[in-house]
């Protein structure tokens, strides 16, 4: 050791302590016991993606759920078959509430119905989800008929539909915990709602004119990985279905009963913000300063290069569960400076939950020609635990 320099020494000490780490049993953080803090919603429920409920909130009270009812409506009507392409035409004027939301569809207006799904999914049209159901079923209320047989079949044991668009209605009610279950639902079976709700606006015909709708999710372009799903407003409180996905995780949530229209989407983010930062444990990988190999450098003996994580490795994980790591790298010997050399990646139940691409730093003398990875430190490293 006495030949080698302090800063080849330090470097050959961090490579063993960073192969060490990597090989020994992860431990996470432990898991938070707080609940989430939200302001405004009075029932409010996030599950994961297996269908866990992470945090809950009189999630089986029966409230009104606006337009969240439009999900069910979508769902139902790409359950009739009817093709996204045939072409739907206006037939007759039907009669809102004063402060209804409305596309503004009249008598002989003519459009898809892919259009007529987007202007009730993006823009929340009121209207466009009475057409969806007639051009569905024949009649609004044969298609209600329809929504809550679905609702049975999905086990919604707390919900009662009476129309497809969510304004009040006497006997129009469901729960934070079966809106969750029918959010989930949607977006795994269905790819065009899955789809449309992430679309920020859609443009359609309308009194023979090219007119463009915005979204009503706020939370679209603002929130890392939102996945939509649902706005709703009634006289009784704003609601939202929403659900997001990061670090390889999606939540699922609802929250109903809040006091303002920003309420719902600033409730939504807490619940998931609370749940990639409290429930899912945080487990670091690695570190870009530190080293986890030596090698040959291929234009001459005199020098080594060591490989190092492109970046500061981290990820999120269930706790007790098996985290497997695969790495691909190409061989030790004669390599080349600042060159990619190899990729690992980690994951959990067969979801990813971390990757990193490994390269070559510059020459370094003094470095002895030995095989770090041969010593008794390093084992083959085929499976981490979680703690």
């Amino acid at each position: 050791m006495d030949k080698l320099t302090r800063p080849v020494a330090l470097a050959l000490c961090t490579v063993a302590c960073a192969g060490a780490l990597a090989c020994a049993p992860v431990r996470a953080m432990a898991k938070a016991t707080s609940e989430p803090q939200v302001s405004e919603a009075q029932a409010y429920e996030i599950q994961d993606q297996n269908g866990t409920v992470l945090a809950a909130k009189n999630a089986d009270q029966e409230m009104a759920m606006a337009s969240i009812t439009k999900v069910m409506t979508a769902m139902v009507a790409l359950d009739s078959g009817k093709s996204l392409d045939d072409t739907v035409t206006i037939d007759r004027d039907l009669s809102y509430q004063a402060d209804a939301q409305l596309i503004g569809l009249k008598t002989g207006d003519t459009l898809t119905f892919r259009q007529l799904m987007l202007a009730m999914l993006v823009y929340s049209g009121n209207d466009a989800a009475s057409y969806v159901a007639i051009a569905s079923a024949g009649s609004e209320e044969a298609f209600v008929q329809k929504m809550n047989q679905k609702a049975a079949d999905l086990g919604m044991t707390h919900t009662h539909f009476k129309n497809p668009h969510g304004l009040e209605d006497d006997g129009h009610y469901s729960s934070a915990h079966d809106l969750v279950v029918m959010g989930r639902h949607a977006l795994r079976e269905y790819p065009f709602i899955a789809q449309a709700v992430t679309t920020p606006s859609v443009t359609i015909p309308v009194g023979g004119t090219e007119r463009t709708y915005n979204s009503t999710d706020d939370l679209m372009g603002t929130y890392g990985g939102l996945c939509g799903i649902k706005t709703g407003a009634v006289s009784t409180g704003t609601t939202f279905l929403g659900s997001s996905k990061q670090y390889g995780l999606q939540t699922f949530s609802c929250v109903l009963g809040c006091e303002t229209t920003s309420g719902r989407f600033d409730d939504t983010a807490i619940l998931m913000d609370w749940a990639y930062d409290e429930y899912f444990d945080h487990v670091s990988f690695g570190r870009r300063i530190q080293p986890v190999r030596v090698s040959t450098y291929d234009l001459g003996f005199w020098g080594k290069v060591l490989t190092y994580p492109d970046w500061n490795v981290s990820g999120r994980s269930y706790t007790g569960r098996p985290i497997s790591y695969q790495r691909s790298m190409q061989r030790a010997s004669m390599l080349e400076p600042h060159t990619a050399v190899g990729s690992g990646v980690w994951t959990q139940d067969g979801r990813p939950v971390a990757h990193v691409v490994y390269s070559t730093s510059r020459p370094v003398v003094g470095v002895p020609d030995i095989n770090l990875f041969a010593l008794p430190l390093f084992v083959n490293m085929t499976e981490m635990v979680a703690a």
